[in-house]
């Protein structure tokens, strides 16, 4: 049996994770649909912006200690040497909060030039210095929540995401619709951000301060944690450009309103990604917890029963999203963004071919390679670059589409070839062909009933939801007919779960056996 459940609520906290994940992505939505008709559509992309400046931000001065705090604290209760783990906490957070004071102090001095360069004027550099709060809050909530997944507290963590992340968006709705202006928004993201600084330091000092033990040592060395932490930040500044790479590509190329489009289609896009989120937070900690007690051989057999349980997820949900990008897009862009439908459903396939990526990223970084991530997100860069220079011009927006898919596949191709030099990687290719062939019917069966539909009556956005029921329906049966789960992957996902959570446990065996 797997280790991935050494703690038998380890199904519960994941079920928690996905609410957390699943709050975020529909406070965010939510905030998007009323700011876009409260404010113009020049105020709606300079927020926008504001959010984007608080991403690329973070990413550099946060510089990979939340991924640091998950691995080495969990290494250190692994070895059960709680002192270690108190001062390793003690030593990452001091180190967050000097970047993050680092990153406000960068931002305000840099918010004129920001403002000029990237909104055409210097009105807007009151915000932006008014956004380094926010932004100082993010880096400061980032190492916290990082600190907790450490200490595996994946249930606290889940319900302090919800909790403020809705406080995040909705108390900016809440300002907004009050005060009708930028500045209000922006106050109220700081109000949520900095609560959950608050709450998060209340729950790991608070959970550190029974970590004392006889053994008095002095946690992880600094030079070790940056070791660690640096090519995460370098392979996180590449991969954000790879990650934009086709978006530049495509302003130069073509107009701007076909940005406009595309970048819609990229948006709907990331939505699906809060499906990965709950095994991106809790696997880091539960490999390094193998590897700190020298059991590196069951961290391949969990990468393959969690590469096999998120794609059951994630493949069907994606392909559904591609069978029914026309409709999808109608709904929540109008006609207007109509040329997004099909990049859409490019970037959902490809994404779902190389999903398990998610899975050897964590491996990787449990055994302390993280160097390595310098290789893939290279080549992730580079592929798409080469790509979208040479399919843009020939295909617009699908040549586009083809070119951000280029970073799922060499990401998945580098991730794949080092996790398995390292040991650490293991595919159960027949229960991967059994979801694939499942999901692929469901999406002809989809595809072809929206399609048959849409010739002989008129659109009714009801339909979505019968379509999603039909696909949710065809996958079901399907999944129990080819039998996609064998008994010893049911027997571990069961095991995840207490005894107590009896009806829970019943309705897993009814979905995964036959």
């Amino acid at each position: 049996m797997s280790a991935l459940g050494h703690e038998r609520s380890t199904g519960i906290d994941a079920i928690f994770q996905f609410t957390g994940s699943g709050m975020q992505l529909f406070s965010g939505a939510i905030f998007y649909i009323i700011i876009v008709r409260l404010f113009t559509t020049t105020a709606v992309g300079a927020i926008a912006f504001f959010l984007a400046v608080v991403g690329l931000f973070s990413i550099v001065f946060s510089f990979g200690l939340g991924s640091a705090a998950q691995h080495f604290i969990s290494y250190h209760i692994g070895t059960k040497d709680y002192h270690a783990a108190r001062w390793t906490i003690y030593k990452i957070i001091s180190w967050g909060f000097l970047f993050a004071i680092l990153g406000t102090l960068a931002l305000v001095f840099l918010s004129s030039d920001v403002s000029l360069i990237f909104l055409h004027n210097t009105q807007y550099s009151g915000l932006v210095r008014l956004l380094s709060i926010d932004l100082l809050g993010n880096l400061l909530f980032g190492v916290l929540n990082g600190s907790l997944l450490g200490l595996q507290n994946f249930r606290v963590s889940a319900v302090i995401n919800s909790v403020i992340w809705g406080v995040y968006y909705f108390g900016a709705i809440g300002m907004a619709l009050y005060l009708r202006d930028l500045d209000a928004v922006v106050v109220g993201w700081i109000f949520g951000i900095f609560l959950g600084v608050f709450i998060e330091s209340l729950v790991v000092f608070r959970t550190i301060r029974h970590y004392l033990t006889p053994k008095k040592t002095g946690g992880t060395r600094t030079n070790v944690i940056m070791k660690y932490s640096f090519p995460i930040l370098l392979s996180s500044i590449i991969g954000y450009g790879a990650a934009y790479a086709d978006r530049f590509i495509v302003t130069g190329l073509l107009t701007l309103s076909s940005l406009g489009v595309y970048n819609f289609a990229l948006l709907v896009a990331s939505s699906i990604g809060f499906l990965a989120v709950p095994f991106n937070n809790m696997l880091l900690p539960k490999f390094s917890y193998l590897f700190a007690l020298g059991r590196k051989s069951e961290i391949k057999e969990n990468v393959k029963a969690s590469s096999l349980l998120l794609s059951s997820v994630y493949v069907p949900a994606a392909l559904g999203i591609a069978a029914l990008s026309p409709e999808i897009i109608f709904l929540l862009g109008g006609v207007n963004y109509s040329g997004g439908s099909v990049p859409l459903a490019v970037i959902m396939i490809f994404s779902a071919i190389f999903v398990s990526q998610n899975i050897f990223t964590q491996a990787v970084a449990s055994v302390r390679k993280t160097h390595l991530f310098l290789y893939a997100s290279v080549a992730s860069l580079s592929a798409n670059i080469v790509l979208s220079f040479i399919l843009i011009p020939l295909f617009g927006l699908l040549g586009a589409a083809i070119g951000f898919s280029s970073v799922y596949a060499a990401n998945f191709s580098v991730l794949a070839y080092f996790a398995m030099r390292e040991r650490v990687v293991g595919l159960d290719l027949i229960g991967m062909l059994k979801i694939w062939v499942a999901s692929a019917v469901m999406f002809f069966v989809v595809w072809v009933i929206s399609e048959g539909i849409m010739h002989f009556i008129s659109y009714n956005n009801l339909f979505i939801v019968l379509y999603i029921l039909i696909g949710f329906a065809v996958y079901s049966v399907l999944a129990r007919y080819i039998k996609i789960f064998s008994r010893e992957d049911h027997d571990l996902v069961i095991s995840l779960f207490p005894e107590k959570y009896a009806r829970l446990r019943k309705l897993i065996s009814i979905i995964m056996l036959h």
